[in-house]
């Protein structure tokens, strides 16, 4: 089985080992959940984190937590403005994220 990497330059390299290494680090995805939780709650005018939760686990996971659906709407809408500014693996688990929630709005 290979590993194949399309990269056109230097910088293209450096990025893609940035992204790498912030992907093994467990830290980033709670740091990027974090923004798009306080993102939403801005959206939901929600200060109180009464309708939009984040819970860490004991394994050190992260759950959000909705009280209605759009408060589900509002952290689709933080994940898409802050999915271009997030390293490309977190993007990737976020656009995954994304495609969950939106499933879940709709079951709402």
């Amino acid at each position: 089985m290979g590993f194949e990497i399309d990269v056109k330059s230097i910088d293209d390299i450096q990025k893609m080992l940035k992204d790498l290494e912030e992907s093994e680090d467990p830290t980033t995805f709670n740091e990027w959940a974090n923004r798009i939780a306080n993102t939403a709650k801005q959206i939901c005018n929600d200060p109180d984190c009464k309708r939009i939760k984040i819970i860490e686990t004991d394994q050190g996971k992260i759950n959000f937590e909705f009280a209605d659906k759009e408060a589900i709407d509002c952290v689709i809408q933080s994940i898409q403005r802050l999915l271009t500014k997030m390293p490309g693996t977190q993007q990737e688990i976020f656009k995954r994220l994304k495609t969950e929630f939106e499933t879940k709005k709709a079951q709402y």
